[in-house]
């Protein structure tokens, strides 16, 4: 037996309260348990396995529990005994005699139970809590991993022992191994450290180990920690991470502007383009003799929002913007611009103003400086100067874009 230390004595207890207050809600997903009246099911028929089961059931959430248990178990037997495969049967009487204080038999009711049926709620809850407290973190990991994928809205009633259980050199090493894997509930375990009362630092770290990837579940799963990141105004560690966990296509277009030409597909990292059409603006990639470009059209109506913009991280120093672009028939009545603002504190650093009419191949271009003092984030998008949504300014007309850069300016 390995020795624990203090936080996994802590955690182990938290987890016992686990298992009682969870364990009714578990085990009320069976359908004998909601049986009204096994007394008189028993009298009519005292073979009747399911009435037992339900008796025991009721008897282990009444009030008087404590005083009905010695006839609970005698019930429990006759269950077993009627029904010597019915996991949730051993499942109960290990329950009874673990309430008597009887742990020698309860702890080997409740592998029995486990080996008819690794779900069985009551064993897989008791037998959890006894490998937190031998210290045991594989077991523990196995049996979360059960748990959490046949009741996978139970992660919630464990999320207060999740970064404890991550604190433990052998709890991080076993959860990373299990998460690794890929089991369903990987995205859920991981959103709970990203919460204010989770820890982010973990989260960090576990995103790390598990890398980068190029689909659309694993982005979601870094994309919600570097919100996490963004949201306690962990700028640096936030970029980084997004950095660290690219995949070698996300490299091929990596900068400071992310996918410049996008020739990617978007993804929903916030260092990633973030577009979406509206009733104003419609958006999509389109295939070009230079690779793919952005196009948009407008449909003839005031345009107050344009759904394209990225964060950037952008050291101090002076940079130079550069955009390609064609045109076609482009009205803008209100304007129509790229810019670059600061986030946080919130101001204007640039705005390249796009020409309307038609043309082909034009580049616009301007330069701009972030100081020493730089703003913590920032954000790359397209605006118009509309205030309210008047159709005296309706915008029509096209505007394809090939490619946004941006390089830093030695000095």
């Amino acid at each position: 037996m390995r020795t624990m230390d203090l936080r996994l004595k802590r955690l182990a207890v938290l987890c016992v309260s686990l298992v009682i207050s969870c364990g009714a809600a578990l085990t009320g997903l069976s359908r004998v348990y909601q049986e009204s009246n096994p007394g008189e099911a028993l009298r009519l028929n005292p073979f009747n396995a399911d009435a037992s089961i339900a008796r025991m059931a009721q008897g282990l959430t009444s009030p008087d529990k404590l005083a009905r248990l010695p006839a609970l178990a005698a019930t429990g037997r006759e269950a077993v005994a009627f029904s010597p495969v019915n996991a949730l049967a051993y499942g109960l009487l290990g329950e009874v005699y673990f309430g008597m204080g009887d742990t020698r038999t309860a702890d080997a009711l409740f592998e029995t139970a486990l080996s008819l049926s690794k779900t069985e709620a009551n064993a897989l809850l008791r037998t959890l809590a006894g490998a937190f407290e031998k210290g045991d973190i594989d077991a523990v990991m196995a049996k979360l991993d059960i748990l959490f994928r046949r009741w996978p809205d139970q992660l919630h009633a464990f999320a207060p022992v999740i970064p404890d259980l991550l604190k433990s050199p052998d709890g991080y090493r076993a959860t990373l191994e299990t998460l690794r894997t890929r089991p369903p509930w990987r995205s859920k375990f991981l959103r709970v450290l990203n919460k204010p009362a989770g820890n982010t630092g973990l989260a960090y770290r576990l995103q790390l180990d598990l890398g980068g990837g190029s689909d659309a579940r694993r982005h979601g799963e870094i994309a919600e920690t570097l919100w996490a990141l963004l949201s306690q105004k962990q700028y640096n560690l936030a970029y980084r991470l997004f950095l660290l966990t690219q995949s070698d296509a996300d490299r091929a277009h990596s900068g400071y502007v992310f996918n410049g030409q996008f020739a990617l597909k978007p993804s929903v990292r916030p260092f990633d383009w973030n577009m979406k059409s509206n009733s104003s603006v419609s958006l999509s990639r389109m295939a070009v003799e230079s690779g793919t470009a952005l196009a948009m059209r407008f449909l003839w109506k005031p345009v107050k929002t344009i759904a394209v913009s990225q964060l950037l991280y952008l050291p101090a120093g002076r940079y130079q913007l550069n955009v390609n672009l064609d045109a076609d028939n482009l009205a803008a009545p209100k304007g129509l611009f790229l810019r670059i603002s600061c986030r946080d504190p919130r101001r204007p650093i640039i705005r390249l103003d796009i020409p309307v009419g038609s043309y082909r191949d034009k580049t616009l271009t301007d330069t701009f400086e972030v100081p020493d003092d730089r703003c913590g984030i920032f954000q790359l998008g397209f605006a118009t100067d509309l205030i309210a949504e008047s159709f005296r300014y309706k915008y029509s007309g096209s505007l394809v874009i090939h490619a946004i850069e941006l390089s830093k300016i030695a000095q």
